[in-house]
């Protein structure tokens, strides 16, 4: 969030396969969280089931040019082994063709001044990529994926290679990758590709992976989060992907709805529903405010205004600070902290010291939180009191995906600038990827008055991407319950 320097940013219009967009799961939240940004709430159920590499499975047998035999190799090729098995059944289910694999697969060390791919030097390209001049997928065994293993896990580099087989698929499928304006629309597809991948290995498909909803899901969605855009890239540069946000939407778009949804992204949608857009100018202070009360009731100012001009009737929640382990006793719920709502009094309760160790950025443009991640917390509280004015309930699985999803419409209206005088407040470039990495950390965005959820990850971070890029009446609609 960052004070406005009198400048309005341009805003997006939202669309997307809204009818498509949610067919998927509801599963069992992770008890672990990340070390940062996490709330405390009633403890969750803990993961069902492994995530990760299978233990005493034979290494895939796949060519590999310049296969250095290091633990990377074997990973990536056990990697496109699996790929290439989940690519052979859904080309002719769902294209009516038959899936080739790829010309050459190809191992280098970014460090090697040797390293070369159709006839292009690798020497100091720390990277992975799909060539489609000589038909080859090729990979860093030197820096990048070990660098993926460290930072992520083990599924990090397996993240990345499903996402350069996506460009293969489009290659395969007849897609234009010569287009620079289409850059970006085809990064959105092949991170879809690697969600409809993952989909595939969560429901016990794979032979060399296990994936969890929890756990598992989060780690893969780190990956495509960890991977997005630095802060004040145009979405029109060659080099452009997306932002961490954008890319873990498109992600989730394909494990929701498979492949074929993949392949519809094109153009007209990513235009109008990219969140890098917009976010080419780097504002101060890493884009974080200090949480002070004084920031918090800024932040429940314009919050009310948004919620009293969509919600009818509408009635802003008392903000009530307090001090100590225990929030305020509330007769209708057990409140949460260290934000919580009480429906018996209409009344949002905050600790702010605990707020200000959550908002307070670790490590510059570098954190995955800072103030948003304090902000989404308290707003998706402010949420609940929206919803209970439309007569729906404040508790339950639902009432805490509404929630968060209000919410996530609410930061795309704070694209703009919102406040009154000199005091407005406005969305910096990497607030929504703190909104996505909170929600990954902590359940208590989808949390419902009472602070609990048994919803699993991936429906949790789709509330916050429909909110976001459909607006407040999908929110209605598709957390109707």
């Amino acid at each position: 969030m960052s004070p406005t320097l009198g400048r309005v940013l341009r805003s997006v219009v939202a669309v997307a396969a809204a009818g498509a967009l949610l067919a998927g799961c509801t599963t069992a939240v992770s008890g672990q969280a990340a070390k940062i940004g996490t709330a405390t709430v009633p403890s969750q159920p803990v993961d069902v089931g492994p995530s990760g590499p299978k233990n005493d499975v034979a290494p895939a047998t796949v060519a590999v040019t310049a296969d250095g035999h290091t633990k990377w190799d074997t990973q990536a090729k056990n990697t496109i082994a699996d790929l290439y098995v989940f690519y052979g059944e859904v080309f002719p289910e769902s294209f009516k063709e038959r899936f080739t694999p790829a010309k050459e697969l190809k191992s280098y060390d970014s460090n090697d001044p040797k390293a070369t791919v159709c006839g292009r030097s690798l020497y100091h390209s720390v990277n992975a990529s799909y060539n489609p001049g000589c038909d080859t997928i090729v990979w860093d065994r030197g820096v990048l994926l070990p660098r993926m293993g460290k930072d992520v896990g083990d599924l990090g580099a397996p993240t990345i290679l499903a996402h350069e087989m996506g460009h293969l698929v489009q290659a395969r499928l007849d897609e234009d990758m010569s287009d620079s304006d289409d850059v970006i629309m085809l990064e959105q597809q092949a991170d879809c590709y690697a969600g409809a991948y993952w989909r595939w290995v969560a429901d016990g498909h794979s032979t060399y992976y296990d994936l969890n909803r929890t756990s598992g899901v989060k780690e893969v969605l780190a990956a495509m989060m960890s991977t997005g855009d630095p802060v004040g890239l145009s979405p029109k540069a060659a080099q452009a992907h997306g932002s961490g946000f954008d890319r873990s939407f498109a992600f989730s778009l394909g494990f929701t709805n498979g492949a074929v949804r993949c392949s519809k992204i094109d153009q007209a949608e990513v235009d109008a529903r990219i969140k890098e857009t917009g976010f080419t100018v780097k504002p101060q202070n890493y884009g974080n405010v200090k949480i002070t009360d004084g920031f918090l009731q800024q932040i429940v100012a314009v919050t009310n205004s948004y919620f009293a001009g969509k919600v009818p009737g509408y009635k802003a929640p008392t903000l009530a600070p307090y001090t100590g382990g225990a929030p305020p006793a509330c007769a209708s719920n057990a409140m949460s902290t260290p934000v919580g709502f009480c429906a018996a009094t209409n009344t949002v309760a905050y600790n702010l010291a605990e707020l200000q160790r959550i908002g307070t950025p670790t490590a510059g443009w570098n954190s995955r939180n800072g103030d948003m991640s304090a902000v989404i917390l308290l707003v998706s509280r402010y949420a609940l009191a929206a919803a209970a004015a439309t007569g729906a309930p404040t508790t339950g699985d639902q009432a805490g995906l509404r929630a968060l999803c209000y919410a996530g419409s609410w930061a795309n209206w704070m694209r703009t600038p919102q406040g009154t005088g000199d005091r407005k407040l406005t969305l910096s470039p990497n607030d929504l990827d703190k909104a996505v990495y909170e929600v990954m950390a902590s359940s208590l965005p989808a949390a419902d008055a009472s602070g609990g959820t048994s919803t699993g990850a991936i429906d949790q971070v789709q509330a916050l991407y429909v909110g976001v890029v459909l607006g407040l009446q999908r929110c209605t609609d598709f957390y109707a319950g």
